[in-house]
């Protein structure tokens, strides 16, 4: 398949609908119009906008529409419109915000702001805990639908959404049929959501399928700091230093625009950490992890991996846990130009140590004392392993298929 250029992703981006409807509403915003006094489009305006930009809404005249906050879809617009920057109110008026205009002759990149912006709308998507929820919700539903290969059932969708929001709400007192009613509000809202996503391009709906569009899998990428099919593919190994009998590495080929805080996740899933504890990454003297002003720590959600590994040998240290220290070096091997599908480990060898072991050192010790059924702590060991038999700890074991199984759940940003 040919690879999608800066060209073919402006145009495909220039004639989705979502793109389309909101330059010419921006247009017929011009220097200002007048809102009512609860910040709303007025009604003449609302309903020659239906039929202007062909919104969707369904205006029935045996229901006169009172107010355009009733058209779903056109507010909609007007609201995402005012968070992506392209208007704004002032004074009693819509108007059009001019230090952005030239965003609108940039279609992809307006993509991609629409994209970012449209789950911070909240309650203009619906009225369920996923809309309130969208921040995570929305995030959730692409993340499990890249870790599936760029397509995920619309009912699995539903169900992503649902249980992430329902990690920060709950309904202890609902009975099974108010439960039942919020979640179909929820799986409502989800497929409204996807329908104006797929409003901009990045996604097509099928009978029972969600799946991302090329535009799709460059924009989302971007946006989830996974890299975007456009960029360079970097090959990295990663060594946890001081491992021996075996070393323990991994290869990884990952886009070169990753965010870090992203190739932090991916290189702990490949490696097999449970990313239970803090992390650092450093490159001469510049330190990047979570941001800590008092360990001059700068924030990796900030940085891309190929910002700090440009040339083949160029280096760049990993501590994980800084009780445990457990330290890596990260080499990249190549750079190259080609098509990539993600993240993935492409080669690797050595167990990944428990988690709390002690470091290295007390790895080595672990396994010298699992070594020999005569040596104090050996009856612990297996207990705390949750083995029954030392011979059951291998620690040359490594899965290629494994790994990449565990880079795909990271992917997944939704519950398991």
């Amino acid at each position: 398949m040919r690879r999608m250029t800066d060209d073919d992703l402006a145009a495909i981006a220039a004639g989705a609908p979502a793109v389309v409807k909101a330059r010419a509403f921006v247009d017929w915003v011009g220097a200002g119009r007048a809102l009512t006094q609860t910040g709303r489009l007025r009604r003449a305006d609302a309903l020659a906008l239906v039929e202007l930009l062909d919104t969707g809404d369904v205006l029935d005249p045996r229901f006169p529409t009172q107010t355009s906050a009733e058209l779903y879809r056109l507010t909609l617009l007007v609201e995402w419109a005012k968070a992506s920057g392209l208007v704004r109110v002032v004074r009693g008026k819509i108007v059009a915000v001019r230090k952005d205009a030239k965003l609108l002759q940039r279609p992809a990149e307006l993509v991609c702001r629409m994209l970012a912006t449209i789950p911070t709308l909240g309650s203009e998507l619906g009225h369920s805990v996923v809309a309130y929820d969208a921040v995570h919700t929305i995030e959730a539903v692409f993340g499990e639908t890249v870790g599936h290969g760029g397509s995920l059932s619309l009912q699995h969708a539903c169900e992503v959404a649902w249980n992430t929001a329902m990690l920060r709400y709950s309904f202890p007192h609902a009975s099974e049929l108010q439960l039942e009613f919020q979640r179909l509000r929820s799986d409502r809202d989800v497929r409204l959501i996807l329908e104006a996503l797929a409003g901009l391009e990045v996604l097509t709906i099928g009978d029972d399928t969600v799946a991302l569009t090329p535009l799709g899998s460059w924009a989302v990428g971007g946006w989830l700091g996974l890299g975007t099919p456009a960029s360079d593919t970097l090959s990295v190994k990663v060594t946890l230093q001081e491992s021996a009998d075996p070393e323990i590495w991994r290869r990884l080929r990952v886009p070169a625009d990753i965010r870090l805080d992203r190739f932090h996740q991916v290189l702990g899933a490949a490696m097999g950490w449970q990313d239970y504890h803090l992390h650092m990454f450093e490159h001469g003297s510049d330190r990047y992890g979570f941001p800590d002003p008092d360990l001059d720590m700068r924030d990796d959600h900030e940085v891309t991996l190929g910002a700090l590994l440009i040339h083949p040998g160029d280096r760049l240290d990993y501590e994980y846990d800084f009780g445990d220290s457990w330290e890596h070096e990260i080499v990249l091997e190549t750079v190259e130009q080609d098509d990539h599908d993600g993240p993935r480990c492409i080669d690797g060898a050595g167990r990944c140590p428990p988690e709390d072991a002690g470091g290295i050192h007390g790895y080595e010790h672990l396994r010298r004392v699992l070594a020999h059924p005569d040596e104090d702590g050996h009856t612990e060991a297996l207990e705390w392993l949750g083995l029954e038999r030392a011979s059951d700890f291998d620690a040359t074991a490594f899965s290629l298929e494994r790994a990449n199984a565990a880079i795909a759940g990271m992917l997944s940003f939704g519950p398991a």
